[in-house]
């Protein structure tokens, strides 16, 4: 049991390496013509800094509005962290109307202490300064000094949760869906197509790279269109 554990983390941190060669146009007309054009998250969940990449099965946190600074509830809700196993992209729904800071400096590196390679945040982040220092990549949807403490809570992990959506209004998120965010955006890959899309990502670029290369050479572009069906 232990061996197999072994073996599929590295399976899958070999499948987070390859997504990170991709970008997220081809990830996106593959799901599209996969039948799941909705898969595409709102333009504004963006990098805290440019060449972040996430890349990694999700690990989903539900929050809700809280009046109460419950300080023994919170410590307990903070362990859910815990069951992360690695590699994942820590996934967190809005939870709250206040706008607040629901991630930080402490929540990632505790988060990556136990496995996390970064964190999805449908909502506000602060110590953003010290998060770029740590090279742990956070997209969210706004920075914000002001403490969650009272506002919001954790009440559950591992469960499906909605994220803000850019075709439509939410996209669903479960536990282990792959997570791909770059510059241009953040998609949610169903877990059962994991590796689907990678593999026919990766045959798309190898075309696209001849393309590039036959474009530079100055051919005619509609016969390289025709030749492999890319522009």
């Amino acid at each position: 049991m232990e061996r197999n554990l072994i073996t599929e983390t590295r399976s899958m941190e070999d499948i987070c390496a390859r997504y990170k060669r991709l970008y997220a146009g081809a990830v996106y007309d593959v799901l599209e013509s996969l039948g799941f054009p909705n898969q595409a998250l709102s333009h504004e969940l963006t990098a805290l800094t440019p060449g972040m990449k996430l890349a990694g099965p999700a690990f989903t946190v539900k929050g809700t509005l809280t009046a109460e600074r419950d300080t023994a509830g919170r410590h307990q809700r903070m362990k859910m962290v815990c069951s992360m196993t690695s590699p994942c992209v820590e996934v967190r729904d809005q939870g709250t109307p206040f706008a607040v800071a629901i991630y930080g400096e402490l929540s990632a590196t505790t988060a990556r202490a136990h496995g996390a390679v970064g964190a999805l945040i449908d909502g506000g982040t602060r110590d953003s300064s010290h998060l770029i220092q740590m090279g742990f990549p956070v997209f969210a949807r706004y920075r914000c000094p002001v403490e969650a403490f009272g506002r919001y809570t954790m009440i559950k992990c591992q469960v499906p949760v909605r994220i803000s959506g850019e075709l439509s209004e939410t996209v669903e998120v479960r536990p282990g869906d792959f997570v791909f965010g770059e510059e241009d955006g953040v998609i949610i890959i169903p877990k059962e197509l994991t590796v689907t899309v990678l593999e026919e990502c990766e045959r798309i670029k190898g075309l696209e790279d001849q393309a590039r290369r036959d474009f530079a050479r100055g051919d005619d572009p509609v016969e390289v269109f025709q030749r492999y069906q890319r522009f």
